[in-house]
Protein backbone atom coordinates (compact mmCIF):
# COMPACT_ATOMS: atom_id res chain seq x y z
CA UNK A 1 0.00 0.00 0.00
CA UNK A 2 1.57 3.47 -1.61
CA UNK A 3 2.44 6.02 1.87
CA UNK A 4 0.18 9.17 1.44
CA UNK A 5 2.25 11.51 0.20
CA UNK A 6 3.25 9.10 -2.75
CA UNK A 7 -0.68 8.65 -3.21
CA UNK A 8 -1.66 12.34 -4.04
CA UNK A 9 1.55 12.51 -6.32
CA UNK A 10 -0.33 9.91 -8.22
CA UNK A 11 -3.26 12.34 -8.18
CA UNK A 12 -1.39 15.08 -9.32
CA UNK A 13 1.13 13.77 -11.52
CA UNK A 14 -0.16 14.49 -14.81
CA UNK A 15 -0.44 18.26 -13.74
CA UNK A 16 3.16 18.80 -12.71
CA UNK A 17 4.59 17.27 -15.45
CA UNK A 18 2.57 19.08 -17.70
CA UNK A 19 4.23 22.28 -15.93
CA UNK A 20 7.65 21.31 -17.79
CA UNK A 21 6.56 19.47 -20.42
CA UNK A 22 6.96 22.53 -22.85
CA UNK A 23 8.40 25.93 -22.20
CA UNK A 24 6.37 27.61 -23.89
CA UNK A 25 2.98 26.61 -22.16
CA UNK A 26 4.88 27.63 -18.78
CA UNK A 27 5.31 30.99 -20.52
CA UNK A 28 2.07 31.74 -21.89
CA UNK A 29 0.62 30.83 -18.17
CA UNK A 30 3.04 33.06 -16.30
CA UNK A 31 2.20 35.97 -18.92
CA UNK A 32 -1.39 35.64 -18.25
CA UNK A 33 -1.16 35.89 -14.85
CA UNK A 34 -0.55 39.65 -15.53
CA UNK A 35 -3.66 39.89 -17.48
CA UNK A 36 -5.42 39.06 -20.54
CA UNK A 37 -3.86 39.11 -23.65
CA UNK A 38 -4.42 38.76 -27.35
CA UNK A 39 -1.94 36.56 -29.62
CA UNK A 40 0.03 39.29 -30.99
CA UNK A 41 0.43 40.31 -27.49
CA UNK A 42 2.05 37.35 -26.11
CA UNK A 43 3.79 37.43 -29.42
CA UNK A 44 5.29 40.33 -28.77
CA UNK A 45 6.15 40.14 -24.76
CA UNK A 46 7.29 36.07 -25.51
CA UNK A 47 9.15 36.82 -28.48
CA UNK A 48 8.16 34.03 -29.70
CA UNK A 49 6.28 32.84 -32.90
CA UNK A 50 2.42 33.70 -32.72
CA UNK A 51 2.09 30.30 -34.48
CA UNK A 52 3.90 28.28 -31.44
CA UNK A 53 2.15 30.20 -28.57
CA UNK A 54 -1.26 29.37 -30.30
CA UNK A 55 -0.01 25.93 -30.58
CA UNK A 56 0.57 25.42 -26.53
CA UNK A 57 -2.64 27.64 -26.01
CA UNK A 58 -5.02 25.35 -27.69
CA UNK A 59 -3.62 22.56 -25.21
CA UNK A 60 -4.12 24.74 -22.20
CA UNK A 61 -7.52 25.12 -23.34
CA UNK A 62 -7.83 21.69 -23.66
CA UNK A 63 -6.91 21.45 -20.29
CA UNK A 64 -9.56 23.59 -18.65
CA UNK A 65 -6.52 26.11 -18.21
CA UNK A 66 -7.25 29.01 -20.57
CA UNK A 67 -10.01 30.80 -22.01
CA UNK A 68 -10.63 32.88 -24.98
CA UNK A 69 -12.34 35.75 -25.06
CA UNK A 70 -13.04 38.25 -27.69
CA UNK A 71 -9.75 38.57 -29.66
CA UNK A 72 -7.78 37.64 -26.27
CA UNK A 73 -6.89 34.61 -23.79
CA UNK A 74 -6.92 34.58 -20.37
CA UNK A 75 -6.60 32.31 -17.63
CA UNK A 76 -9.54 30.01 -15.55
CA UNK A 77 -9.80 30.48 -12.29
CA UNK A 78 -8.15 27.01 -12.41
CA UNK A 79 -5.57 28.22 -14.47
CA UNK A 80 -4.54 31.04 -12.46
CA UNK A 81 -4.41 29.29 -9.49
CA UNK A 82 -1.97 26.89 -10.91
CA UNK A 83 0.10 29.70 -12.65
CA UNK A 84 0.01 31.43 -9.09
CA UNK A 85 1.79 28.34 -7.88
CA UNK A 86 4.11 28.53 -10.64
CA UNK A 87 5.23 31.47 -10.40
CA UNK A 88 5.81 30.95 -6.53
CA UNK A 89 8.27 27.79 -7.87
CA UNK A 90 9.71 29.60 -10.30
CA UNK A 91 10.54 32.10 -7.87
CA UNK A 92 12.02 30.44 -5.18
CA UNK A 93 14.43 28.30 -7.66
CA UNK A 94 15.71 31.49 -9.05
CA UNK A 95 16.34 33.15 -5.16
CA UNK A 96 17.60 29.24 -3.82
CA UNK A 97 19.75 29.20 -7.16
CA UNK A 98 21.11 32.36 -6.93
CA UNK A 99 23.07 32.11 -3.79
CA UNK A 100 23.27 28.25 -3.66
CA UNK A 101 26.09 28.04 -1.37
CA UNK A 102 25.21 30.51 0.96
CA UNK A 103 21.44 28.65 1.71
CA UNK A 104 22.98 25.29 1.49
CA UNK A 105 25.91 26.14 4.13
CA UNK A 106 23.45 27.99 6.57
CA UNK A 107 21.28 27.20 9.10
CA UNK A 108 17.78 27.69 8.34
CA UNK A 109 15.61 27.05 11.08
CA UNK A 110 15.29 30.58 12.13
CA UNK A 111 12.70 30.86 9.28
CA UNK A 112 9.86 29.30 9.79
CA UNK A 113 8.27 26.88 7.70
CA UNK A 114 5.17 28.86 6.04
CA UNK A 115 7.95 31.87 4.80
CA UNK A 116 10.80 28.91 3.56
CA UNK A 117 7.66 28.33 1.15
CA UNK A 118 7.53 31.93 0.05
CA UNK A 119 11.23 32.10 0.33
CA UNK A 120 11.07 33.16 -3.76
CA UNK A 121 9.28 36.67 -2.92
CA UNK A 122 12.87 37.69 -1.86
CA UNK A 123 13.58 37.83 -5.56
CA UNK A 124 17.83 38.39 -6.65
CA UNK A 125 19.77 39.28 -3.35
CA UNK A 126 23.07 40.89 -3.35
CA UNK A 127 25.62 39.27 -0.80
CA UNK A 128 27.71 41.82 1.31
CA UNK A 129 31.10 39.37 2.60
CA UNK A 130 34.07 40.50 4.79
CA UNK A 131 37.50 39.95 3.70
CA UNK A 132 40.94 40.32 5.45
CA UNK A 133 41.32 44.02 3.46
CA UNK A 134 37.92 44.84 4.45
CA UNK A 135 36.86 43.33 8.07
CA UNK A 136 34.03 45.48 8.92
CA UNK A 137 32.53 45.45 5.19
CA UNK A 138 29.08 43.30 6.17
CA UNK A 139 28.65 45.96 9.48
CA UNK A 140 29.81 49.56 7.51
CA UNK A 141 27.15 48.24 4.79
CA UNK A 142 24.75 48.23 7.27
CA UNK A 143 25.10 50.84 9.24
CA UNK A 144 24.99 53.22 6.14
CA UNK A 145 21.91 51.95 4.86
CA UNK A 146 20.56 52.63 8.38
CA UNK A 147 21.21 56.33 8.40
CA UNK A 148 18.92 56.08 5.51
CA UNK A 149 15.96 54.57 6.96
CA UNK A 150 12.82 56.14 8.00
CA UNK A 151 12.05 53.07 9.73
CA UNK A 152 13.66 49.88 11.32
CA UNK A 153 12.66 46.39 12.79
CA UNK A 154 15.15 43.84 13.85
CA UNK A 155 16.31 40.55 15.36
CA UNK A 156 19.68 40.09 16.60
CA UNK A 157 20.97 36.63 18.90
CA UNK A 158 24.39 38.06 18.80
CA UNK A 159 26.52 41.12 20.17
CA UNK A 160 27.70 43.59 17.52
CA UNK A 161 30.34 46.28 18.40
CA UNK A 162 29.10 49.79 17.41
CA UNK A 163 25.22 48.70 16.71
CA UNK A 164 23.94 50.33 20.20
CA UNK A 165 25.44 53.25 19.33
CA UNK A 166 24.18 52.95 15.37
CA UNK A 167 20.59 52.50 16.88
CA UNK A 168 20.65 55.71 19.18
CA UNK A 169 21.91 57.74 16.41
CA UNK A 170 18.81 56.87 14.18
CA UNK A 171 16.41 56.96 16.84
CA UNK A 172 17.22 60.25 17.96
CA UNK A 173 17.24 61.54 14.25
CA UNK A 174 13.60 60.14 14.15
CA UNK A 175 13.34 57.04 12.94
CA UNK A 176 10.83 54.27 14.20
CA UNK A 177 12.74 51.39 15.77
CA UNK A 178 11.85 47.89 16.83
CA UNK A 179 14.56 45.73 18.28
CA UNK A 180 14.21 41.79 19.73
CA UNK A 181 17.67 40.71 21.54
CA UNK A 182 17.82 37.04 23.08
CA UNK A 183 18.10 37.30 26.70
CA UNK A 184 21.86 36.50 26.47
CA UNK A 185 22.47 39.71 24.12
CA UNK A 186 20.49 41.75 26.13
CA UNK A 187 22.26 40.93 29.30
CA UNK A 188 25.80 41.75 27.83
CA UNK A 189 24.30 44.78 26.13
CA UNK A 190 22.76 45.97 29.24
CA UNK A 191 25.92 45.36 31.36
CA UNK A 192 27.68 47.77 28.96
CA UNK A 193 24.93 50.00 27.47
CA UNK A 194 22.41 50.72 30.57
CA UNK A 195 22.31 53.69 30.40
CA UNK A 196 21.85 54.13 26.86
CA UNK A 197 19.46 51.73 26.69
CA UNK A 198 17.19 53.76 29.30
CA UNK A 199 17.70 56.46 27.17
CA UNK A 200 16.33 55.06 24.33
CA UNK A 201 13.16 53.70 26.04
CA UNK A 202 11.98 57.18 26.82
CA UNK A 203 11.96 57.95 23.29
CA UNK A 204 8.19 57.17 21.90
CA UNK A 205 9.62 56.00 18.24
CA UNK A 206 11.79 52.98 20.33
CA UNK A 207 10.48 49.59 21.18
CA UNK A 208 12.69 46.98 22.65
CA UNK A 209 11.94 43.55 23.28
CA UNK A 210 13.29 40.52 24.55
CA UNK A 211 12.73 36.64 23.25
CA UNK A 212 13.43 33.70 25.56
CA UNK A 213 14.75 31.07 22.69
CA UNK A 214 18.02 30.39 20.87
CA UNK A 215 17.57 31.74 17.70
CA UNK A 216 19.55 31.13 14.30
CA UNK A 217 19.01 34.24 12.89
CA UNK A 218 19.32 37.96 12.82
CA UNK A 219 17.67 39.95 10.42
CA UNK A 220 16.93 43.82 10.14
CA UNK A 221 14.00 45.49 7.57
CA UNK A 222 13.22 48.99 7.07
CA UNK A 223 11.13 50.40 4.52
CA UNK A 224 13.22 50.06 1.65
CA UNK A 225 15.60 46.70 1.71
CA UNK A 226 16.15 43.62 4.20
CA UNK A 227 19.32 42.64 5.86
CA UNK A 228 19.64 38.70 6.64
CA UNK A 229 21.88 36.75 8.52
CA UNK A 230 22.29 33.32 9.47
CA UNK A 231 24.27 30.82 11.70
CA UNK A 232 26.25 28.17 9.92
CA UNK A 233 25.02 24.50 9.95
CA UNK A 234 28.48 24.44 12.09
CA UNK A 235 26.25 26.20 14.92
CA UNK A 236 28.05 29.53 14.77
CA UNK A 237 26.74 32.64 13.69
CA UNK A 238 28.21 34.23 11.01
CA UNK A 239 28.72 37.50 11.53
CA UNK A 240 31.12 38.27 8.51
CA UNK A 241 28.25 37.54 5.39
CA UNK A 242 24.80 39.07 4.90
CA UNK A 243 22.60 39.05 2.09
CA UNK A 244 20.78 42.33 1.07
CA UNK A 245 17.06 42.05 -0.66
CA UNK A 246 15.19 45.07 -1.84
CA UNK A 247 11.99 45.23 -3.42
CA UNK A 248 8.19 45.44 -2.16
CA UNK A 249 7.65 41.64 -1.60
CA UNK A 250 10.97 41.09 -0.02
CA UNK A 251 10.24 43.63 2.61
CA UNK A 252 7.03 41.71 2.97
CA UNK A 253 8.59 38.95 3.57
CA UNK A 254 10.81 40.68 6.28
CA UNK A 255 8.06 42.29 8.29
CA UNK A 256 5.82 38.91 8.05
CA UNK A 257 9.32 37.13 9.68
CA UNK A 258 9.70 40.18 12.11
CA UNK A 259 5.68 39.64 13.50
CA UNK A 260 6.51 36.06 13.70
CA UNK A 261 9.59 36.41 15.93
CA UNK A 262 7.20 39.71 17.90
CA UNK A 263 4.34 37.32 18.74
CA UNK A 264 6.74 35.28 20.96
CA UNK A 265 8.39 38.21 22.71
CA UNK A 266 8.33 40.21 25.43
CA UNK A 267 8.01 44.06 25.39
CA UNK A 268 10.43 45.95 27.98
CA UNK A 269 9.79 49.26 29.17
CA UNK A 270 12.99 49.39 31.20
CA UNK A 271 16.11 47.65 31.70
Amino acid sequence: MGSAKGDKYDLAEPDLKSFTRSSIRTKVMLTLLDGGKTAGELEKIMNTRASTILHSIKSLMECNLVDKKNQGYSLTSIGKIQAIMLDELVNTIVTVNEHHDFWLHHDMSGIPLDLQKRIGMLGLGEIIRDSPETPRKSLDYFIDALHQSKEMRGVSPVVVRGYPEAISHIVKNGTYVEIILTNPVLKAVISEQKALLNDLLNHENFRLYSIDRDIKISFTVTESFLNLGLSRIDGIYDLGTDLIFSGEKAIMWGRMLFQHYLSISEQLECV
